[in-house]
This record gives C-alpha cells, sequence and structure tokens, in this order.
C-alpha cells in the first residue's frame, strides 16, 4: 500500500515559520527586517494550536502578496552593502574584480550615499552624482560603478527593502569620454615602429627575454598567459601554441573587505573567449626551441625539473612560478642595460604590437579578434592605433590596381555636345491680370507722385484699406461685367 503524502509544513521566503516543539508548543517565526549589520531580524510567537500562532503573524504580511512587510527603518547604505559585499557578490567574482567592488564601493557610493536607507533613493538624487562622475571618469568607470551598485538594489529589492530599483531609469549617452588628461597621448599602445628594430637587436643579446618578449609580440598573448605558459601548451610540430590559463594576483581581505596579503598564482584566463590554439609565426618556433634546449642543458646541470610537459616554460631556474612584479623588474634592467629605458616600453605593448602588426597588413578584424582572444570586436578595435598615412595610402591602393580603366584618357566624339552650355538671356513677359490695369513705365518722381494719387482715390472710392483687396474687387468686377 502506498505511502501516504505528509503535507509539507514548509513555507515561502519571507513568508514565515511554522513548527511544533516536542512539548506540543507551537512555534512561528518571521523575519521583518534587517539589523544594522545587514543580519536577519526575527520575530517569533508561540501557541497551543497551529491555527493560533499563524493568526500571529498576519499583521506582519503584505496584503497583496503575502509577503513579509519589511522594517525598512534599520538599514543603512554603507553597513548594509558592505554584509552584501562580503557574503554575496565575493562568490560571484573573481578576486581582483571583488577588490575593484569594494574599491568603487568605498569611493563613489559609500561617501555619497551610505548614510541612505535604500528606500531614500531616487532618480533625483540618484542623477547628479552620476553627472559628476560622468565629468570627472571614463564612462567605463562609471559604468562599473552604477552596474555595482544597481547589482546591490536588486538584492534590496529581493529582500524587500524597495518596491523598485532607482538606477533603471539612470541612462548614459553611449560615446567615448576622456578622463582629464588624454589618454592616447599618455599611453602608447604599441610599440612605435622607429623603436622596434632596435628592440629586437637587444633581444638577441637575452635569451629569456628573447622567448619570452616574442611570445607576446608574436603570438598576442598577455604578460600573465606569458608566464604561465608550460611546454605542453607549445605544438612545436604543428606550429601551434594554446593558451588554457594565467598567472594572476588574487588579493586576499578581511572582513571590511581590506586587502591583507597578495597572493601570485596559476588561475583561469582573463574571459572564457581568451581560451584559444592558434598557429604561430616559424621565428617564434625557432625561438622556443632555442630555449628549451637552453633549459635542458640548465635541468641536466641542476637537476631541477625544467623542460616536462607539465613544467612552466618561463618558469624561474628552480622551476617554479614567476611573479608579474620581479619579471617586470627584471624587464626594467634590461631595458636600462639595452639604452632602451625611457622610451615608454612596455609589457602589454608587445601584444599590441601584435596586433597592430596584423591590422597594419590589413588584416580582417575578426581574425584579429580570434587571434588576441577577445571576446567584442569593439575591444580589438581599441588597440589598434594604425595611424600612419603610409598604412591607410596601402588599404586606398585597392582602387588603382582594380579599377585602373578609370585612369585612362578621355576621347569624346567630335560631335558631341557640351554638357554645359551659357544660359540664354529670356525676354520678360508680364502677365496682365483679368482686368485691363497696367502701371505706366515711370521716368521721374513727377510720374510716381502721379500714379500714387490716382491708386489712393481708388482705393476711397471703393472703401478698400488693403491694396489686395482692391485688386480682388476689380477683377469680380470686371467678371460681372462680361
Amino acid at each position: 500500500m502506498p505511502r501516504k503524502k505528509k503535507s509539507s509544513t514548509r513555507r515561502g521566503n519571507h513568508e514565515g515559520t511554522i513548527y511544533q516543539r516536542k512539548d506540543g508548543l507551537w512555534i512561528s517565526q518571521i523575519t521583518i527586517g534587517l539589523k544594522p549589520n545587514g543580519k536577519p531580524l526575527r520575530k517569533s510567537f508561540s501557541g497551543k494550536t497551529r491555527a493560533e500562532v499563524s493568526a500571529k503573524l498576519i499583521p506582519y504580511m503584505n496584503k497583496e502578496n503575502g509577503k513579509v512587510v519589511t522594517a525598512r527603518e534599520e538599514v543603512r547604505i554603507e553597513s548594509h552593502m558592505m554584509f552584501w559585499l562580503m557574503n554575496y557578490k565575493i562568490t560571484t567574482v573573481a578576486p581582483r574584480t571583488f577588490e575593484r567592488c569594494i574599491r568603487n564601493a568605498k569611493l563613489h557610493i559609500f561617501p555619497a550615499y551610505g548614510n541612505y536607507r535604500p528606500q531614500d533613493l531616487n532618480i533625483d538624487n540618484l542623477q547628479p552624482h552620476f553627472k559628476r562622475l560622468l565629468d570627472k571618469y571614463e564612462l567605463d568607470t562609471v559604468k562599473k560603478v552604477k552596474y555595482l551598485f544597481s547589482d546591490y538594489l536588486e538584492y534590496c529589492l529581493d529582500r524587500g527593502l524597495i518596491d523598485s530599483n532607482p538606477l533603471d531609469r539612470i541612462k548614459f549617452k553611449s560615446i567615448e569620454r576622456k578622463a582629464k588628461e588624454n589618454l592616447e597621448e599618455k599611453e602608447q599602445k604599441a610599440l612605435p615602429e622607429e623603436l622596434r628594430e632596435p628592440f629586437l637587436v637587444a633581444l638577441n643579446t637575452d635569451r629569456f627575454f628573447k622567448a619570452f618578449c616574442l611570445t607576446a609580440m608574436f603570438a598576442g598573448l598577455r604578460p600573465g598567459e606569458v608566464i604561465g605558459l608550460r611546454w605542453r601548451d607549445i605544438n612545436f610540430e604543428k606550429g601551434t601554441l594554446s593558451v588554457k590559463r594565467g598567472m594572476t594576483v588574487e588579493p586576499e581581505f578581511d572582513s571590511e573587505g581590506n586587502v591583507i596579503a597578495r597572493k601570485t598564482v596559476i588561475g583561469k584566463t582573463k574571459t572564457a573567449g581568451s581560451i584559444r590554439t592558434n598557429p604561430v609565426p616559424k621565428l617564434l618556433i625557432q625561438a622556443l626551441t632555442e630555449w628549451k634546449n637552453y633549459r635542458s642543458d640548465l635541468q641536466t646541470e641542476t637537476g631541477y625539473s625544467l623542460v616536462e610537459n607539465d613544467d612552466l616554460v618561463f618558469g624561474t631556474n628552480k622551476g617554479e612560478l614567476r611573479s608579474y612584479s620581479g619579471t617586470k623588474h627584471m624587464f626594467d634592467r634590461f631595458l636600462k642595460s639595452n639604452n632602451l629605458d625611457g622610451k615608454g616600453i612596455h609589457f602589454y605593448e608587445l601584444r599590441h604590437t601584435f596586433s597592430n602588426t596584423l591590422f597594419e597588413q590589413n588584416t580582417n578584424p575578426r581574425v584579429v579578434q580570434a587571434l588576441m582572444g577577445h571576446r567584442k570586436i569593439e575591444t580589438t578595435m581599441i588597440y589598434n592605433t594604425v595611424r600612419d598615412n603610409k598604412y591607410l595610402e596601402s588599404a586606398i591602393g585597392v582602387f588603382d590596381s582594380r579599377y585602373e580603366t578609370a585612369g585612362e584618357s578621355v576621347e569624346e566624339p567630335a560631335n558631341k555636345h557640351k554638357y554645359y552650355r551659357a544660359p540664354k538671356n529670356k525676354a520678360v513677359v508680364q502677365s496682365k491680370s483679368s482686368v485691363d490695369f497696367e502701371l505706366p513705365e515711370t521716368k521721374d518722381e513727377q510720374d510716381v507722385k502721379s500714379i500714387t494719387e490716382r491708386i489712393s482715390k481708388m482705393l476711397e472710392d471703393y472703401d478698400i484699406e488693403d491694396i489686395n483687396k482692391f485688386f480682388s474687387s476689380l477683377k469680380k468686377k470686371s467678371e460681372a461685367e462680361m
């Protein structure tokens, strides 16, 4: 005989809890708000029957949807949002992204709205603040602040603290805003062409940096992706390189969201689109082969594992993971020893030189996007800094090669009419009105005065104040006489 299904006593979220204790007493509990630290504020009732304790919940329920009317006056944005950040947001984003969230909250949200209650927010006190941010920061920064704040308000909406999200009505123009300083002048995104050859010459003096920099410059890898490469990611026979992970620096936080430590780890790539396997130039395969041979000899000499499949391509001489800051300090010393310091050469310029070299050859942007591992084509185009006229002229040159016939001389038939003729003087034809009235040609002021007097007398005779009405009446009179 099938078991009888028990009726569930569990209620929905925000609808309270009812249960019976072992001594037979019924208990009902309901969350009526939040404490200043963000934790739930509950109220409990007891009674002899389920119906009794259930009835005690009714004053705390919303009549429209049966959910709890939250005690909204208990919540202030700074303490409550910090509770949300440290318990909810931290579980949904990467550590470095979370660090940016904490920073944006403390810099751009708490100073302006920390002492507000969520229900105090409206479009009138939000819009001016975001306008000030737009005047001071780049559009992308302001969008991230808005997204973070809106994400928190969605949490408040779900908890019944607010009835709607006021940030849904805050809109920004889809234009690129600049910071106070012109970033294009401040930052060179790719190695200038005049520095490329001297830089390559300098690389021939250092085994490590030749292999490291060419990997970034000829395969378009980010510095963290280069540091995180393992030998099994390189297929020397097929001439391909796979990007599956990257070095990153993960911060650790205390209960207040302050960074207390940082550690270098091998983690996921920057985005899902960053995972890729691309063909690479033969020059890079040659440089990596030479580097592997050198590391193999070093492995034999030191006994450390350096060239096995799981070993890092650019690890330390003990096979350990390099840090970004340590590698950058080595790179700065390398530039200085080759008289290239002070010229603005940076790690990321090597990756951007890869994309610019492709753009200089008129490569399809979609191809560049795939090779760079960008999720959006717009990101790829940001790093296209090809502005030299010779590259633009090279692109436009396709018209000269494909449409050579357009350059031949024009040979018109001798009897062909010209396209343009001098305009002829046309005789002015004066149309007469249906009434036989025309002004005589005037030769002097006396004639003009005479005509004026005649017209004035006619207007008085017909009792008409407007000259147009006068001619209209004459027309009607003429038609009546016909």
